[in-house]
C-alpha cells in the first residue's frame, strides 16, 4: 500500500478512497497536481474535506497513487491483445520501429495527464515513489534490447545495453517533450501532430541503428 495512504477496512471506506481517486484523475485533465487543493479533490468527489484525511494523510499522500494508476494502465494496454506491441522481424527493423512509435503515442494520448503527474513527481519526490520509476525503465531497456536482437541481420550498430539504453532514451523524451509538455520547451516547436512526429522519429532511431559506427 501506498505510503500515507490509510488503509480501507470496510468496504464504504474503498468505495470512498475509490471517489476520491477518480475525483482527482478528473482534476488532473485540467490542472497540474500543485494547482490541485484537498478541498478541489473533496468537492469533485462529492465528499467533505474530513473524508480526504480519513483515508490519505495529506495531498502528498496521492503521488504514489498517481504512480500506482500509471503502472496498471501501463500495464493493462500492454496485455490487451488489440494493443499489444508485436515484433514482427519478417516485416523489418523499421515497420517495428513504427509500430513500437505509433504503440506508444496511443498509449500516451489519453494517459496524458496521469503520465505527466507521474513522470513530474517521480522526479520531484522520487522518496514517495520508491525505485519503481527505475524499474520502468530498466524493463525498457531489456525490451527493447530483445526486440533489437530479432533485427541482427539489419542493424550495422552494435546490439548490447549502450545501444538499447539510446533507443530508450530517444523513444522516451519523444512522449516527454512532445506528448506530456505540448506547449513548453522543445516541443513546442514541432508543428507536425503526434503521430507523424511519433513516426518521424522512429525514422531518426532507424537511420540511427543502420549507420556503421564512425571508427
Amino acid at each position: 500500500m501506498a505510503e500515507g495512504v490509510k488503509p480501507a477496512t470496510q468496504k464504504r471506506s474503498r468505495e470512498t478512497r475509490d471517489k476520491l481517486v477518480r475525483a482527482l484523475e478528473v482534476e488532473l485533465r485540467s490542472r497540474a497536481f500543485d494547482q490541485i487543493s484537498v478541498a478541489d479533490i473533496a468537492k469533485q468527489a462529492g465528499l467533505s474535506v474530513g473524508s480526504v484525511y480519513r483515508r490519505f494523510e495529506n495531498k502528498d499522500a496521492f503521488i504514489p497513487v498517481i504512480f500506482e494508476i500509471y503502472q496498471a494502465r501501463l500495464m493493462e494496454f500492454n496485455s490487451n491483445p488489440e494493443t499489444q506491441v508485436r515484433v514482427e522481424p519478417e516485416f523489418g527493423l523499421r515497420q517495428a520501429l513504427h509500430t513500437i512509435a505509433r504503440s506508444g503515442w496511443e498509449f500516451l494520448v489519453p494517459e496524458a495527464h496521469i503520465i505527466r503527474a507521474a513522470h513530474l513527481y517521480g522526479r520531484l519526490r522520487p522518496d514517495l515513489i520508491g525505485d519503481e520509476w527505475d524499474a520502468l525503465l530498466e524493463a525498457s531497456v531489456e525490451g527493447y534490447m530483445k526486440a533489437l536482437e530479432e533485427f541482427s541481420d539489419e542493424i550495422k550498430r552494435p546490439i548490447n545495453r549502450e545501444t538499447a539504453e539510446l533507443v530508450t532514451y530517444v523513444f522516451s523524451s519523444i512522449y516527454v517533450e512532445k506528448g506530456l509538455y505540448p506547449k513548453d520547451g522543445p516541443g513546442a516547436i514541432v508543428s507536425m501532430d503526434g503521430n507523424k512526429f511519433a513516426i518521424e522519429m522512429a525514422e531518426f532511431i532507424y537511420g540511427y541503428l543502420v549507420t556503421e559506427p564512425a571508427s
